[in-house]
C-alpha cells in the first residue's frame, strides 16, 4: 500500500471478498521536502489510517538501501550519460516484484501479493502468465509493469484491473469514507520527491531556432518525446533533444504521435504499428510510421492487442527513411 486512494480501494476490495489482507507499506525514500518532513511518513499514516479503517494488519518494508542501488543509482547514471531511462519501470522490476515479493514471502509465507496498478494478469493456456491492458485506456500501467516476468505474476493480483478510476475507484472510496479517498495522485517517477536536490539542473528550453521558450527543472524531469510542458503558449510543444554539455531541452511542436497497434516508446503514447526482427542477441523493431523523439535508454514495450508482450531498453536508434515535409 502506497497511501493512496488506488491501493487503498484495493484492500478494501479484497476485504469485501472475504480475503484475509493485510497492508504493505515499502519504504524506499527518506529525503526530507521543503518543510522539513518526509513525504515518505505522510504516506506511511495514511496507510496505517486506512488498514484502521479497514481492521487490518499493516507492515512497513524498508527497501531504501535496495532502492538506491538497483534503481536510484542506474537512473542517474543513464541520465549523466546522455540516455533517457525510466526509473519506474526499473522499480517495479527489481524493487516491488523483486526484493518486495521476496520479504513478503519470508514474512508471511505463500500470500498472494495484490497491487493498485491498473493492469491485468490472465494464466495462458500453457500456464504463463500473460500481462494485459488495464480496461481504464487513461490509467493503463502496463508500460510499467513492461519488465516484470511472467513468474513474478504467478502469485499476483491487480483488482482494479478492470476499473476505471474517476467512475469507479474514486466513487468506491468515497462511499467507504476511506482517509485516502479525496488524496491527490503522486507523480510516477519514484523519486520524485528528490526534485528539490536538483534544482541547480535549470535551464532553457529552446526552439530548433534558437529561440528561448522556457525553463526545464532538470533534463532528467521529461522524457525525449513527452510534453514540454512550457507554460504561456496555446500551442503544444514536445521534448525532441537534451543539450547535455549547455543543459539545454529542445522543443518542437509536432509530437509524431500516430495510430498504431504494437509498441510504445513512452507511458500514454498511442500504440505504434510496427515490425519486429529477432536476433541472436537483439530485436530490430522498424516503425511503419516515422516515430518523434526515440531515444536510448528508453524502454521500448511490445503489444499483441491488448497483452503486453515485454520490454526492451532502446540501444540504438536509425533512420531508415526520410521524414515527411
Amino acid at each position: 500500500m502506497s497511501g493512496g486512494v488506488d491501493s487503498s480501494v484495493t484492500a478494501l476490495l479484497l476485504q469485501q471478498q472475504g480475503l484475509r489482507v493485510e497492508g504493505v507499506f515499502m519504504r524506499n525514500w527518506d529525503t526530507r521536502d521543503e518543510r522539513g518532513e518526509c513525504p515518505s511518513e505522510r504516506d506511511w499514516r495514511d496507510v496505517q489510517r486506512v488498514c484502521r479503517q479497514l481492521d487490518i494488519k499493516c507492515h512497513e518494508v524498508n527497501l531504501v538501501k535496495e532502492y538506491w542501488n538497483s534503481v536510484f543509482s542506474v537512473a542517474l547514471d543513464e541520465y549523466q550519460h546522455g540516455r533517457t531511462p525510466n526509473p519506474d519501470v526499473l522499480c517495479n522490476k527489481e524493487i516491488k516484484f523483486g526484493v518486495l515479493l521476496r520479504e513478503i514471502a519470508r514474512r508471511l509465507g505463500d500470500a498472494w501479493f495484490a497491487t493498485g496498478h491498473y493492469a491485468r494478469a490472465v494464466r495462458k493456456g500453457s500456464g504463463e502468465m500473460a500481462l494485459l491492458r488495464g480496461v481504464d485506456e487513461r490509467k493503463d500501467q502496463s508500460y510499467y509493469l513492461s519488465a516484470v516476468s511472467s513468474q513474478q505474476l504467478d502469485r499476483v493480483l491487480f483488482p482494479l484491473g478492470g476499473l476505471r478510476k474517476a467512475e469507479d475507484v474514486r466513487p468506491l472510496a468515497q462511499q467507504a469514507g476511506l482517509a485516502t479517498a479525496q488524496k491527490e495522485e503522486s507523480m510516477g517517477i519514484c523519486f520524485v520527491g528528490e526534485r528539490r536536490r536538483f534544482d541547480e539542473f535549470l535551464g532553457d528550453i529552446v526552439s530548433s531556432e534558437g529561440k528561448k521558450l522556457g525553463t526545464h527543472s532538470g533534463l532528467f524531469t521529461k522524457t525525449i518525446g513527452q510534453s514540454a510542458g512550457i507554460s504561456g503558449w496555446q500551442e503544444k510543444w514536445y521534448v525532441y533533444a537534451k543539450d547535455i554539455a549547455n543543459n539545454r531541452m529542445y522543443a518542437a511542436q509536432n509530437s509524431g504521435e500516430m495510430h498504431g497497434l504494437e509498441a510504445q516508446i513512452r507511458y500514454m503514447q498511442k500504440p505504434q504499428r510496427c515490425s519486429v526482427l529477432n536476433g541472436s542477441s537483439k530485436l530490430t523493431v522498424t516503425f511503419d510510421n516515422p516515430q518523434f523523439g526515440v531515444a536510448a535508454g528508453q524502454y521500448l514495450v511490445l503489444y499483441r492487442g491488448e497483452e503486453c508482450l515485454g520490454s526492451a531498453v532502446i540501444q540504438q536508434t536509425m533512420q531508415v527513411r526520410n521524414l515527411p515535409e
